[in-house]
């Protein structure tokens, strides 16, 4: 099949990204990505697709006894020790069953990132990454599609593709999930530690108390960022209206400007939060989930509203051991497999059946599955949106300012 035409807006998309650094990127490129509520029983999107060209390479369908994971910081289960692959985990199981020797790394930590120091300078030429399976956030899964970066799934290898909530099977940008299937969906609100505070936070505007002036750390994900800013300013971030947006984007300059921001930050905000660096935090909810409990820290969707988000695993284009990434996909979503993994990250599973497995598992697991932010209840999907969409020009005016900032 010839190369499909690049899409001339996407492709000055792209070409906008080159000379941009770390954390640089466009939101969305021209990949229009509307709401959604993700949880396992309401998830909705709107968007379109646009089309990319393919690189030379394609798919290698023989099998290989090994696999190369890239996914983001406490985002697997791990032994005692903090040793993902240690007896018990969800990667050792895996590697006994199938004989296939996983590669985990943490080092997807920034989409934008990720984008210019990867994607774009080795699958932009056409050729293969070191990783088998990546996992970006939904709005860089639609753009790397669009592309065509990413290899269409070897299904006939993933059966239990039949668990996947089948609201993530009506997304515009991918239609019957064929290039990608959800590792875990999220929240980001807010994450503190009421011993620094010295009290409880309720607002996203208490990212903005100048009690905590040098102590607070903001998402460099500008669908975060400007989101939570936004709700703080009586907006929201489901419109995206250009002047609330560029309202926003003054008050987080402000901010930076005069310290009350002590850095834009990827996962490692948690290290800051662990060795009291940083009393409040713009966080991901799983992320703060995890933490010893004994640190007392607390996460909270403002009063005015929290976004969401969900990151897929995708099969980079080229990749030498599909097969394996297809038997991962099938093993993980399997509800007993996915419910392990819930257990430990208490994110939002996207595997239809695992609250129902945490649930006969009874204890703490049992207790899990009535977390309202593990398995979203209508009152908890109410108060969180997607960001909105924007037209190109004001996506790149955003992006461009919301750059400038976080430097």
């Amino acid at each position: 099949m010839p190369d499909r035409p690049i899409d001339p807006e996407l492709a000055a998309a792209v070409e906008f990204t080159k000379g941009l650094s770390r954390r640089r990127l466009l939101a969305s490129s021209g990949l229009a990505l509307g709401a959604a509520a993700l949880g396992p029983t309401l998830l909705s999107a709107c968007g379109s697709s646009s089309s990319g060209s393919k690189g030379d390479t394609g798919p290698n369908t023989t099998p290989t006894k090994k696999l190369v994971i890239s996914n983001w910081d406490a985002y697997i289960d791990e032994d005692a020790n903090g040793d993902v692959a240690g007896p018990g985990t969800t990667i050792s199981n895996f590697e006994k069953e199938t004989g296939i020797k996983v590669t985990y790394r943490k080092d997807f930590n920034d989409n934008d990132e990720y984008f210019n120091k990867i994607y774009l300078p080795v699958l932009g030429k056409g050729k293969t990454i070191s990783a088998d399976i990546t996992v970006p956030t939904q709005w860089m899964a639609a753009r790397i599609i669009g592309l065509g970066w990413i290899e269409e799934l070897l299904l006939d290898e993933i059966p239990n593709h039949k668990n996947l909530n089948k609201a993530y099977l009506n997304l515009p940008w991918d239609p019957g999930a064929k290039h990608f299937m959800p590792w875990q969906a999220g929240i980001t609100g807010i994450a503190y530690n009421p011993k620094l505070t010295g009290r409880a936070l309720n607002s996203a505007n208490d990212l903005y108390d100048p009690a905590f002036k040098g102590k607070v750390t903001f998402l460099t994900e500008l669908h975060d960022a400007v989101g939570l800013t936004m709700f703080g300013q009586g907006n929201n971030p489901k419109d995206a209206k250009l002047d609330d947006v560029n309202k926003a984007l003054a008050k987080i300059k402000g901010a930076a400007n005069s310290g009350q921001i002590l850095k834009f930050t990827g996962n490692e905000y948690l290290r800051s939060l662990e060795n009291g660096d940083v009393a409040v935090a713009m966080a991901w909810s799983g992320d703060i989930a995890q933490l010893d409990p004994k640190l007392g820290i607390k996460f909270i969707i403002p009063d005015e509203g929290g976004m969401q988000w969900f990151d897929a695993m995708t099969v980079a284009k080229g990749a030498p051991n599909s097969v394996a990434a297809a038997k991962w996909m099938n093993y993980v979503y399997d509800p007993e497999n996915a419910a392990q993994i819930t257990e430990f990250v208490q994110y939002i599973s996207p595997v239809d059946g695992v609250k129902e497995a945490l649930e006969k598992k009874g204890g703490d697991a049992a207790k899990l599955a009535s977390n309202p932010l593990v398995f979203p209840d209508a009152e908890t999907l109410s108060r969180v949106v997607v960001f909105g969409d924007q037209p190109q020009a004001e996506q790149i005016a955003t992006q461009k300012a919301f750059n400038d900032i976080t430097g």
